[in-house]
């Protein structure tokens, strides 16, 4: 057994290297310690390294298993990073699931089935989501969401990184049929500009899946401080968010590790459709006068 430097194996030992892992990540705390680590825990470390999702999966016997270590190694590793114990290990790890990081939802599992078997679990993981999504809507609660935004005197979508797309698809459908309708952060802004004059006649939705970056609930605090109405669609492992008017939690996990957008993409359009619906002739009256500019324009070949 080759010797992975100098360690100190005593208890005393133990606690000290685990006070500097402190405040890390699960990963960071590995890295921390790992010039120091002894073989056997070496090799845990890195199968925990390339697939740190896998201790949220697995029991410390299955874990050892996994890696060719032993339990005894798995329960010294966990306690020299920091961690009480190896259920204390796996709930940080499963935290870091639920927060949405893709490393921690990668599997060290290869994909079961033919790819025929593939697609069609594919096909059933979207419509699951989907119909976990839109089943919980209340007609009465919808309604009002749709009203406000048929009524609003401007309409707002917030979003950053993938939910900036998602909102983008929701501005391009809603200025179809109603005008002064934007979507935020624009190109290299903040956004400070853009609420400082929110009332109560603007709503602003707030497209919110995880990761979510600090600046989303600071949005919803500061346009529902100005008296905006606030729509927040959001996923399920969001925490409440009280400057929401309304919150609308969408089914994004699967078995893989990418969130997946089916679901939220199902709403957007349903809520779509439904302020077309309501804003009937007024709307259509908008998208014809669009339509004759497109072919005056030549926008289209």
């Amino acid at each position: 057994m080759t010797s992975a430097g100098p360690r100190r194996n005593d208890q005393a030992g133990l606690a000290a290297e685990a006070a500097a892992g402190g405040g890390l990540s699960f990963e960071g705390r590995i890295r921390t310690h790992y010039r120091g680590l002894p073989e056997s825990e070496r090799r845990i470390a890195d199968l925990i390294l390339e697939f740190p999702g896998e201790v949220a999966a697995y029991s410390a016997t299955e874990l050892a298993k996994l890696s060719g270590g032993s339990k005894a190694a798995v329960t010294r590793l966990v306690r020299r990073l920091g961690f009480a114990n190896f259920d204390e290990a796996r709930r940080a790890a499963r935290d870091a699931q639920t927060w949405g990081s893709p490393l921690y939802l990668l599997s060290k599992k290869a994909p079961s089935g033919n790819f025929g078997a593939r697609i069609e679990e594919q096909i059933d993981q979207d419509v699951r989501n989907i119909s976990l999504t839109l089943e919980q809507l209340q007609a009465d609660v919808f309604d009002d969401i749709v009203d406000a935004i048929c009524e609003a005197r401007r309409v707002f979508l917030l979003g950053y990184r993938n939910s900036h797309y998602l909102a983008g698809y929701a501005r391009g459908q809603i200025n179809q049929v109603r005008g002064d309708v934007y979507l935020l952060p624009t190109a290299g802004e903040t956004i400070a500009e853009e609420i400082a004059d929110l009332t109560v006649d603007d709503v602003l939705i707030v497209i919110g899946f995880r990761r979510r970056v600090a600046e989303v609930p600071r949005a919803m605090a500061a346009a529902h401080a100005a008296g905006a109405k606030v729509l927040y669609v959001t996923d399920r492992s969001a925490e409440a968010a009280p400057p929401a008017t309304w919150t609308i939690p969408c089914a994004v996990r699967g078995k893989d590790l990418f969130d997946r957008y089916a679901a939220a993409m199902s709403l957007l359009h349903f809520l779509c459709v439904a302020i077309v619906d309501r804003l009937a002739a007024k709307g259509r009256g908008r998208l014809q006068r669009i339509e004759n500019l497109h072919e005056e324009l030549h926008d289209f070949d």
